[in-house]
């Protein structure tokens, strides 16, 4: 999803680098080739490749909070039946146990579906992670490939992991929930494994306060 930059919340530039290779990469080669590369053939058959929106443009509003949703995903693929695939990269290793970072991702992914469908990119029948883990083994760092004549280079091995599509189920409870919050007059306690809200709470202080 797209956030407005917000103090407590940082995005290290070099992953956003990688993000922005990743995604040059994959469309520069379905461009010349006018298929996806072997390592992502369990994708399944792809049509055409189609330029995600802008997170300005690529929004729904729900009729029921009145709340807009937006985003920008990493990219979206027409199938051979018609139907649309959408999946979303992350420069990272895939760890089955991180469960609370996957229901977020989950609902990412879901509301990228949830918009794209209002938007005439209809149906979503397929929502994927694309881990980009780093190969960062002995092996390979011994490789005589781990080098070039200008550095290092690291090689990164695609993961793929299928997300559950219910965007109709997912999405507006959520908003519902988040309106609800929205018209509080003090915020709901936060959970004892959220940083972020530890961070704003430290923020609100010291703007109180008066310390930097």
């Amino acid at each position: 999803m797209k956030v407005k930059d917000l103090p407590y919340q940082s995005f290290p530039t070099i992953f956003s680098s990688i993000d922005s290779f990743t995604k040059n990469a994959i469309t520069a080669y379905f461009d010349t080739y006018k298929r996806l590369p072997d390592w992502l053939s369990d994708l399944g058959e792809i049509h055409s490749s189609i330029k995600p929106p802008g997170w300005r443009k690529f929004y729904r509003v729900d009729e029921e909070t009145g709340i807009s949703v937006r985003g920008e995903a990493d990219a979206i693929f027409e199938l051979n039946d018609g139907a649309y695939l959408i999946a979303d990269y992350k420069t990272s290793k895939y760890n089955p146990e991180r469960t609370y970072a996957f229901e977020a991702y989950e609902v990412q992914l879901n509301a990228y579906a949830w918009i794209a469908e209002s938007a005439g990119l209809s149906p979503v029948n397929k929502l994927v992670l694309i881990f980009m883990e780093p190969n960062s083994s002995r092996e390979f760092a011994e490789n005589s490939d781990s080098l070039s004549s200008q550095g290092l280079n690291l090689g990164f091995v695609a993961k793929i992991v299928p997300v559950k599509r219910h965007p109709e189920n997912l999405i507006p409870p959520l908003l519902k929930k988040v309106r609800l919050v929205s018209e509080m007059k003090m915020p709901p306690a936060p959970r004892g494994r959220c940083r972020e809200c530890r961070n704003l709470d430290t923020l609100i202080v010291r703007i109180a306060t008066g310390i930097n």
